[in-house]
């Protein structure tokens, strides 16, 4: 089961302290993906009503990731597999996310020592000998074990997206998170990869899916705002592509546990707006703005 590491964070209890808790809020508040638009089409395909209904992959093919890394002319010993996901992409050719250790350098001091490196990679390869067809290291994953910041595990979808009659699609969850007590961040993201036999192409990059921002006292007392974002395919095509269909529920919650000592009553605030968007393919990418404005906060 996947688990949540923004639940790491000290406030795990405050989602399910006072009054309903957040994924009551979500399932109350969903609306119908089918019925977001003026002109809504028929839903051909739902990838996830919410973040926490994915469904990975499980598949792990052991050998073939050691002829990979062999290949990539990478140790063994330096493969992190617990952060390892797989999937077979057709008869051919499996797709790895592989996640790499750099030991780093010995530190001056303990504020100076920022631990050891991790790095993603995405690497597409023959299902015989596991040679490189394709790969690409992301950027936006790597980390070191002692920054504010991390990366989770990244997820493959269990099941292909379907972009039109031809093109299957592989489907990632990509999730950062703050590492802090009192900071309540992470985001989640969505990135879809195809292969044309020679090349990789990302044609959705780091959509978010899944925003949790907000503070707390560590006793009961926070700001949070939410994001929960669900995805479908319609049946609509621009250039080539199925349209791809966001549904979003922004949630808010400010609570203060009862402090008479200091004339603070209990209180449990809740807000709800919901927005849709369409996404459509341009020719190489699936299009769309950043979007880092919170709605309540």
């Amino acid at each position: 089961m996947k688990i949540k590491t923004y639940l790491i964070l000290s406030g795990a209890f405050l989602f399910l302290s006072c009054g309903k808790n957040e994924k009551q809020i979500i399932d109350e508040n969903a609306p119908s993906l089918a019925v977001q638009s003026e002109t809504p089409k028929a839903v051909e395909q739902l990838v996830f009503k919410k973040s926490e209904d994915i469904v990975p992959s499980e598949e792990l093919d052991l050998s073939l990731l050691k002829k990979t890394t062999e290949n990539l002319n990478i140790e063994y010993s330096n493969i992190k597999i617990e952060d390892v996901s797989s999937i077979r992409y057709n008869d051919k050719t499996t797709f790895f996310v592989i996640c790499t250790t750099h030991k780093s350098q010995k530190a001056k001091s303990k504020e100076e020592d920022l631990g050891n490196f991790y790095e993603r990679k995405y690497v597409f390869v023959n299902n015989e000998d596991g040679k490189i067809l394709a790969e690409e290291t992301d950027k936006n994953l790597g980390y070191y074990e002692n920054e504010g910041l991390r990366a989770a595990k990244t997820y493959i979808l269990k099941d292909l997206l379907q972009l039109n009659e031809k093109t299957q699609a592989i489907a990632l969850s990509t999730e950062v998170y703050s590492n802090s007590r009192v900071v309540m961040y992470s985001e989640e993201k969505f990135t879809i990869v195809t292969f044309d036999g020679k090349k990789m192409h990302k044609v959705l990059y780091e959509y978010p899916i899944r925003l949790t921002n907000g503070d707390s006292n560590g006793a009961g007392t926070y700001q949070i705002e939410t994001l929960e974002t669900g995805i479908s395919l319609s049946d609509s095509e621009t250039n080539g592509f199925y349209d791809i269909l966001v549904s979003k529920i922004f949630t808010y919650e400010d609570a203060a546990e009862e402090d008479l000592e200091n004339d603070i009553q209990k209180k449990n605030d809740l807000k709800v707006k919901k927005e849709f968007q369409k996404l459509k393919f341009d020719g190489k990418t699936y299009n769309f703005k950043k979007d880092d404005q919170n709605r309540f906060l």
